[in-house]
Parts: C-alpha cells; structure tokens; sequence
C-alpha cells in the first residue's frame, strides 16, 4: 500500500515537447510554433520518501497509464527574425486509484500533477545547424488525496520551481526532415537540489504548416523539504519515447 500511495504522489508522468521552427528563410519578423497536445510515455524508476518513510520507485509506463483520467497539455514557441525566441509549456495531469488492501478496507487515491515551463532563448546560426542557448524556469505541482476506509480523508501536496539553462542544437537535413537534440540541467539548490533533463527528436513536415514529432526523453530531479518524521524527498528519473504533432505559422 505505502508503494502503491507513493508511486501515485509522484507520477508527474507529464510531457515536454520544445519544436524549433524549420530552417526555412522568410520575411516574418516574428514565426510561431504550436503543439496542442503531446504525449510522454514515461516511465519512472528512483526513489521517494513521504513523511520519512523511503520506498522504492518502479512505475511502468503501463502503470500510469491504466489510471489515467485526464490530460492536457500544449507547448507554444516563437522565434523573432530567427534569432531571439520564446517558451511555454504546459500540462495537466490527473490519475486515480481505487481498491482493496484487506476485506472491507477500500482507498481511492486522487493524484493531480501540473508541470509548466518558461524560457528563452538565443539562436546562432551556422549553415544547416541551429544553435539555441536556453534559460528559463520549470514549475513542478503535485497534489494527492487518499481515502482510506472510515479514516478521515487526507490530503498533501508539493511544489517547486527550478532555474534552468541548456542548449539545442537543431539540424537540418532537408525541407522535410530535422533532427533536435536538448539539454538542460538546473535546481541549484533553489527549488531541486539538482535537476537534468535531455530529450531527442525527429521533425518529419510532410506539410508546409505541420510536421510530426516523435522521440525519447529522460528527466531526473532530486528534491527534498522538511526533515525526519516530515521529510518528503523526490529522487528519480521519467524517462520514455514521446510524440506530438506542431503547427507552423
């Protein structure tokens, strides 16, 4: 039970999809990229500890996604004469779990994550290469409600904010097909202790306005609050193949 409790609080088994305009010349002062909806299939694997208590994490994709009961998520970037660059990233993500853990005594677990990102960024060029050097903040929320048999419904939740900086090197292959590769790293102790996050990407535009998106990433974050019979430690890795579709205009 305290496995299953735990490895509900911290499926933040959100998606992050950061699509770079294709290198194509235009007059536009300003282009625009957005993906409405995009999914993570994530796995995760570290470890937790809630009020003191260390467990073990080892949720599979599967897992998370049998008690999915809602989504959504988008990403939006803009890019000025493809040199100077913007950010945003949001998802919501709600889970539940009920049962039994003996004859007569049922839970129901009400997980709700938010995940969000803002940031810059700074372009240079270099033939078919695009260099973009990044800074911003990622916001992580997670709330939890249990209900367990006549005990009185408890309720917890934490949140934190990371400064993040890291680079993306975008190539361009042809008019239909780019490759992204992202790095980040960050916390510093201001809200994780430290965080990393990378996430490769293959862009096909089979259109002049929409290409499909689809690749792997991997996140780690290790944060800690409070102390002994109170401490609430997060430490482990989402990590799974992604995929979405972005609009050009």
């Amino acid at each position: 039970m305290n496995k299953l409790i735990t490895a509900i609080v911290t499926l933040c088994a959100t998606v992050l999809i950061c699509s770079p305009a294709f290198a194509q010349e235009t007059d536009k002062a300003w282009d625009f990229s957005l993906t409405p909806f995009y999914f993570w299939g994530t796995a995760i694997d570290g470890t937790q500890t809630v009020k003191g208590q260390k467990t073990d994490l080892d949720v599979s994709f599967t897992d998370i996604f049998d008690n999915l009961e809602g989504i959504l998520t988008f990403h939006f970037e803009g890019i000025h004469k493809q040199q100077i660059g913007f950010f945003v990233d949001f998802s919501w993500l709600k889970l539940g779990v009920d049962g039994s853990i003996d004859p007569g005594v049922m839970f129901d677990v009400d997980y709700t994550g938010i995940y969000a990102e803002l940031g810059g960024f700074y372009r240079i060029r270099k033939g078919s290469n695009d260099f973009d050097f990044l800074g911003g903040i990622r916001y992580t929320d997670l709330d939890v409600d249990l209900e367990l048999g006549s005990l009185p419904e408890l309720q917890g939740g934490q949140n934190w904010v990371d400064p993040i900086l890291g680079v993306r090197w975008t190539r361009h292959l042809n008019d239909k097909w780019n490759l992204s590769l992202r790095g980040d790293f960050g916390g510093f102790g201001v809200g994780s202790d430290f965080t990393w996050n990378t996430v490769g990407l293959v862009f096909y535009r089979p259109w002049k306005h929409v290409s499909i998106v689809g690749g792997y990433r991997a996140m780690y974050q290790d944060y800690e609050d409070g102390s002994g019979s109170e401490l609430f430690q997060y430490d482990a890795t989402m990590h799974g193949p992604m995929f979405g579709t972005t609009i050009y205009f």
